[in-house]
């Protein structure tokens, strides 16, 4: 009964936003910062993109947080413009 209920459930609000988990306070500060990419000297972006790939492999769970994918592609749209 409650397995059913549950896929009703997971049929009906879908399976991945209750599977997704919040995001931390560290990468919602690395998220806020690469949407500004293109508006900071190209020292500065460059430093925060070395920061953020080495903070990404050293704590390679990172790569499940919801901001991840958005992250990365404010990194390619600024390297795309540079």
């Amino acid at each position: 009964m409650i397995s059913a209920l549950l896929l009703v459930c997971l049929a009906f609000y879908g399976w991945k936003p209750l599977l997704a988990q919040p995001s931390s306070p560290q990468m919602q500060a690395y998220y806020d910062e690469s949407v500004n990419l293109g508006s900071v000297p190209a020292d500065s972006a460059n430093r925060f993109i070395a920061n953020f790939l080495g903070y990404s492999l050293a704590n390679p769970s990172v790569q499940l947080d919801p901001l991840y994918p958005e992250i990365e592609k404010n990194m390619h749209k600024y390297s795309m413009m540079h």
